[in-house]
């Protein structure tokens, strides 16, 4: 079985259209993100800087400490699962 010259160009749209649509979608929103930027009144709007005094979206809680806060009563935190006040025991 040969293939023309047009069924080769059809199969190469079906291939790469894909591609291509995933890289103009891609390009679209580095454009939206630029221009947000742009028209922004201060480094904060444009998420450039962290706001200072804001509460932190991200808490690290390694065993049952939290990470770069201060030490908790008795050395522990409430999670979900053991509450600060109970034994572990």
């Amino acid at each position: 079985m040969t293939m023309t010259g047009y069924q080769l160009f059809l199969l190469l749209v079906i291939i790469i259209w894909p591609f291509a649509i995933g890289a103009l979608l891609f390009s679209m929103s580095l454009i939206e993100t630029w221009i947000e930027r742009m028209d922004a009144a201060t480094p904060q709007e444009a998420g450039l800087e962290p706001v200072a005094g804001e509460e932190r979206e991200v808490r690290i809680v390694f065993g049952d400490r939290v990470v770069g806060e201060s030490e908790p009563e008795a050395g522990r935190v409430d999670t979900g699962e053991f509450p600060a006040h109970e034994p572990l025991g």
